[in-house]
């Protein structure tokens, strides 16, 4: 299987460019981190992968549509696409600048969207699209910025599995809680300056408070593994919030 994933330089698209490696062909797509997701691909390579390396800033349609020819010309195809590409700006609502609004919205779901436009006409029936997305979409966990575009995320999902299903395209959607990675830190940092109820305040219910990037991989892994799960949004925060 040929596999984008988007953001994978560090973080949790890092861990999940390294799991997929093992098993399938994978594309590195980062925005200005070229030294980083070079060590990735290598990392990948060393473990007898494929792996190419793509930039493109995921905001920029056409920079998208470069990017999928790219990796399928340098994979020999494309069967799934790892929407992880994501940042974060927390903020009260009330002082969340026009820029800075956009700026999270166009990068965590108008940049999803536009990297699973440009694929889904090449995925086979048997492809699968994943949205990395958050509990923030669905429980509010962080600011009204990054909320809105996870929970932007779930709605894409179940729409876009409702169009394509029937042409055997699997769309579904991963929604972890706190993941140690330095993006999270640096939210939690904030949160706390501007006293913001955020994770802190909502309980898991395993001894572990946030995940390790890894199981989120794996969870990624398993959506591209069964052939039967479709328009789901798989809770992966230790029991942080049930459905």
């Amino acid at each position: 299987m040929n596999v984008l994933v988007t953001g994978a330089s560090r973080g949790v698209g890092r861990s999940v460019a390294s799991t997929l490696g093992g098993d399938h062909d994978v594309a590195i797509n980062h925005r200005d981190s070229a030294a980083a997701a070079a060590d990735v691909a290598e990392a990948v390579r060393d473990e007898g992968g494929t792996a190419v390396v793509v930039e493109a800033d995921v905001r920029d349609s056409e920079a998208v549509d470069s990017m999928i020819e790219a990796v399928r010309e340098g994979l020999g195809g494309l069967d799934a696409v790892i929407n992880n590409a994501g940042i974060a700006d927390p903020d009260l609502a009330t002082d969340i600048g026009d820029d800075q609004w956009r700026r999270v919205i166009d990068t965590n779901l108008t940049g999803a969207f536009y990297v699973t436009r440009a694929a889904i006409p090449h995925l086979e029936p048997g492809g699968d699209v994943v949205f990395v997305s958050s509990i923030g979409g669905t429980a509010g966990t962080v600011d009204a910025g990054y909320a809105a575009s996870k929970a932007g995320l779930h709605g894409l999902t179940r729409s876009l599995a409702r169009e394509y299903g029937d042409e055997g395209v699997q769309v579904n959607a991963v929604a972890p809680g706190p993941v140690e990675t330095e993006l999270n830190d640096a939210i939690l940092e904030h949160l706390q300056e501007i006293e913001f109820r955020g994770h802190e305040n909502v309980g898991t219910h395993l001894p572990e408070y946030a995940c390790r990037p890894d199981a989120v991989a794996h969870t990624v892994a398993y959506l591209l593994e069964n052939e039967y799960v479709q328009g789901e949004i798989i809770n992966v925060n230790g029991g942080m919030q049930f459905r």
